[in-house]
């Protein structure tokens, strides 16, 4: 919520008359003019605003609510106010009677360069109530407007908005909900780790996440990169692609530009730099480099990036700036990853594995063959009898440290299928999607969606004062569907 010095500040750059500005002031200043009431076709609620600060009232789960999680999460919108002061619409009738109405919108909206109403309705209202009486609501443009509405709004130089229910993003709705816990909370990502997942995404922009996931395997979690997506140190599409199938989101460090540039912002997603012989070293490049180099790297690739595409960014000497989109520009054509250039110290010390080749086959080897079986050895029995086995070729053996890394490196669903079963598996196996985007099966997350069972227990109640029987008490199971996925496999 702005302070009366930013509100002060916004008044004076729109130029709105007084009478406008008195409007204006008079919404932010007074409480909803009405609570809303539900029915049997829509459910109401409380969105609890953090821009706000406030609780904001919702008419329902399917058109308002959305509505809510747009305004909240909008940059350019500063304020909003449910249920606002009423207005009073006038026009004509469908037989030309005059009618004079008074309307209470939804939503007053405070947006950086305008303001105005804005009233949330399903496409099948709008189109009921244009047959009805098209003075109110007609079609104009390929979207809805309310003509008396809008003259009102235009008396005092602001607007008034119809939002129909088809304009709602349900991969919007569904991701913002999904960061939801995320947004709220502050993100605890070290800096070292925060350092080396925006060096994973600078040195190939448009990777996918669930690659990211697998690069950052062991030194993160995935919480910590949802975290940092919340928070904007990396960027993903929350309009085009869902989060919860990080095989279809494309990752970012900056806002990707329409067209290919110099940049390193390609519109056409680059392979990933896991695949390959080059991406192997690229991937090395960024597993060696220290916290200190990737954060260097990483300001300098903000710098040359907003350089490039002639935008405003922190002041460099000019020698400087030309040499590092100089280096930028030769690692993208040697390596396609221009990050790479602007790395401070990029060989430094002795990352070389020691371990012998045949040594490490053969670790994997007893990775693979004896400890993912269902024996179910324990790491240091595999690793006891790995020891013996290099022993009898004399070759070294790797450490216990090396061995236990090399097998966390492999753990997922597959390596608990050979150690425990196929059902030990299903927690770590990606969910199955149901096709409709607004209603996933089992949701995105515990306890997202629920059943209520109801069944009558085995006994009978009788009152204790006068004796009557009262029957057999019904008895209510809250279940939840992602937990009964799991057990019903």
């Amino acid at each position: 919520m702005l302070s009366q010095q930013d509100f002060a500040a916004w008044a004076n750059g729109m130029g709105l008359p007084d009478e406008a500005l008195s409007v204006v002031a008079h919404i932010r200043a007074s409480n909803p003019a009405r609570r809303v009431g539900g029915g049997h076709s829509n459910v109401t609620g409380r969105y609890p605003s953090r821009k706000m600060g406030v609780t904001i009232q919702f008419e329902s789960h399917r058109v308002e609510l959305p509505t809510v999680y747009e305004l909240e999460h909008d940059d350019e919108v500063l304020e909003y106010w449910d249920q606002p002061n009423s207005i009073n619409l006038d026009y004509e009738s469908a037989h030309g009677r005059h009618l004079g109405v008074l309307h209470t919108p939804d939503y007053f909206v405070i947006r950086r360069t305008k303001a105005g109403w804005e009233e949330c309705k399903t496409e099948e209202e709008l189109a009921r109530l244009s047959e009805r009486n098209p003075n109110r609501y007609r079609r104009e443009d390929g979207g809805w407007v309310c003509p008396p509405g809008r003259e009102y709004a235009e008396r005092y130089g602001l607007y008034y908005r119809v939002r129909s229910s088809t304009e709602i993003n349900w991969i919007f709705q569904r991701n913002i909900q999904f960061l939801e816990d995320y947004l709220r909370t502050t993100p605890e990502v070290d800096s070292f780790s925060r350092q080396r997942v925006m060096a994973q995404v600078a040195a190939r922009p448009g990777c996918l996440l669930e690659d990211l996931f697998r690069t950052t395997d062991g030194a993160l979690s995935r919480d910590d990169v949802y975290s940092l997506i919340a928070v904007g140190d990396i960027f993903v599409d929350l309009q085009s692609a869902l989060l919860p199938e990080p095989d279809k989101v494309r990752v970012w460090l900056e806002k990707p530009q329409s067209r290919d540039g110099d940049h390193g912002e390609p519109a056409t997603p680059r392979p990933h730099p896991g695949t390959g012989i080059g991406g192997s070293q690229i991937q090395h490049r960024l597993l060696v480099a220290s916290e200190s180099d990737l954060a260097e790297a990483t300001r300098r690739f903000h710098i040359v990036s907003r350089a490039l595409r002639g935008e405003c960014h922190d002041p460099v000497p000019c020698r400087t700036l030309r040499r590092w989109i100089s280096d930028y520009r030769v690692a993208q054509m040697q390596s396609e990853c221009g990050y790479l250039g602007l790395l401070p110290k990029p060989n430094r010390g002795n990352a070389v594995n020691k371990l012998p080749e045949q040594v490490r086959s053969l670790m994997m080897d007893f990775i693979d063959k004896d400890y993912e079986s269902l024996k179910q050895k324990t790491m240091y029995a595999t690793w006891a009898a790995l020891k013996l086995a290099c022993d009898r070729i004399q070759m070294p053996a790797p450490s216990y440290k090396t061995f236990t890394l090399a097998v966390h490196r492999r753990g997922g669903a597959e390596q608990a299928q050979k150690r425990c079963g196929r059902r030990a598996a299903y927690p770590l196996q990606p969910f199955y999607w149901e096709l409709d985007e607004r209603t996933p099966r089992h949701g995105d997350r515990p306890f997202e969606i629920a059943h209520v069972d109801h069944t009558q227990a085995d006994v009978w109640a009788v009152c204790s004062q006068t004796g009557r029987v009262l029957g057999r008490p019904w008895i209510s199971l809250l279940t939840d569907a992602f937990s009964r996925r799991i057990l019903a496999l």
